[in-house]
């Protein structure tokens, strides 16, 4: 492949949650590593902590209008970052995959709600349309890598995760947390489950607590934090949207994750936990699988299972640690655009 001195990142989808973590990363280390790379970066007017440098140009859009104009732009030697393919062809182009709705069934959508059903159904229309104007898709796990073939019928899709560890902080910190759960409260998370699962463990007398990082407009969940910290020795901690250097802290500062997620392309905090030593409790999903090694497994479909679980692990006197089982594969993304570019 011809080297190339500029690549380009179309991310204007990308606000929140993972997505933003992936982001985040990605341009830190394209900063870091690849001294003699250019990047234009195309990005949501909210992500204000992404800035220009000497190496980076920063394009912020305001208005669907603009986001438009953008994919309907011929942009080579790009990763668009937020699922969705451009409207044109665009020579040596990736579309980087990472939002489960978008390979859901009808039915699966149906069950979350009308907006869901037509926000995502348009959405996986679209990409059904307009996927061949990339040159690949690259995804994060072998089960979003399947559906994704099959659904859109497009098999040129490589399995390229990536992630940014928690750097050990300077200073000793206490394990003051028994549990934390990092993620935004989107449905398929499951905090429902999992605090259903606290409250049967309240009501059995015992005693713990737990960080959470819930959006605070989220009123039904709030009302359910301040129902269980007020009617049980259970004290859930809900820090609210963090930054990564807060994630990595709480990771620093708790002896295990819970991760009870229904679905996801990767699950991110799952190999974040692992690398920062934290044990895990974790769906017995295939995901999970894929990505850690961990003896305490629950049905996500399941409260009981899930508190039984956790009594387990309270009560285990020898814990076998957990595993990671994926590599980081940045640098074999950014390769597959810039070719044979050392780093």
């Amino acid at each position: 492949m011809h080297e190339i001195s500029q690549i380009n990142i179309i991310a204007p989808n990308i606000k929140n949650g993972g997505g933003k973590e992936l982001l985040e990363y990605l341009l830190i280390h394209l900063e870091d590593t690849y001294k003699d790379l250019n990047v234009v970066v195309y990005i949501d007017s909210s992500l204000r902590n992404i800035t220009s440098t000497n190496k980076r140009v920063v394009v912020s859009l305001f208005t669907t209008f603009q986001k438009v104009r953008l994919f309907s732009k011929k942009l080579d030697n790009a990763i668009y970052f937020g699922n969705l393919p451009p409207l044109v062809r665009s020579s040596n182009s990736i579309v980087y995959f990472h939002n489960p709705y978008l390979v859901m069934n009808f039915q699966s959508l149906l069950n979350q709600s009308r907006h869901f059903l037509v926000k995502y159904g348009l959405q996986q229309l679209y990409i059904k349309i307009f996927i061949k104007n990339v040159d690949a898709v690259a995804c994060q796990n072998m089960r979003i890598k399947e559906e994704f073939s099959v659904k859109y019928n497009y098999w040129n899709v490589e399995l390229l995760p990536f992630y940014r560890s928690c750097p050990k902080p300077k200073d000793f910190l206490e394990k003051i947390y028994d549990f934390c759960y990092i993620s935004l409260a989107h449905p398929h998370k499951n905090h429902g489950l999992l605090f259903d699962s606290l409250e049967t463990l309240g009501k059995k007398g015992f005693s713990l607590s737990i960080v959470v990082t819930i959006e605070h407009f989220k009123e039904d969940l709030i009302a359910r934090i301040n129902h269980i910290n007020d009617s049980y020795n259970i004290k859930i901690v809900n820090m609210g949207l963090i930054p990564k250097k807060d994630v990595c802290k709480i990771y620093y500062q708790t002896k295990c994750l819970i991760f009870p997620s229904k679905y996801e392309t990767f699950g991110l905090a799952l190999i974040e936990a692992v690398e920062a030593g934290l044990d895990v409790i974790a769906a017995d999903l295939r995901y999970t699988h894929e990505i850690i090694s961990t003896p305490f497994l629950f049905d996500p479909q399941s409260a009981e299972s899930c508190a039984s679980v956790i009594e387990k692990y309270l009560d285990s006197k020898t814990l076998r640690k957990c595993t990671g089982l994926i590599d980081n594969k940045v640098d074999d993304l950014i390769n597959r655009l810039i070719g044979s570019k050392n780093v």
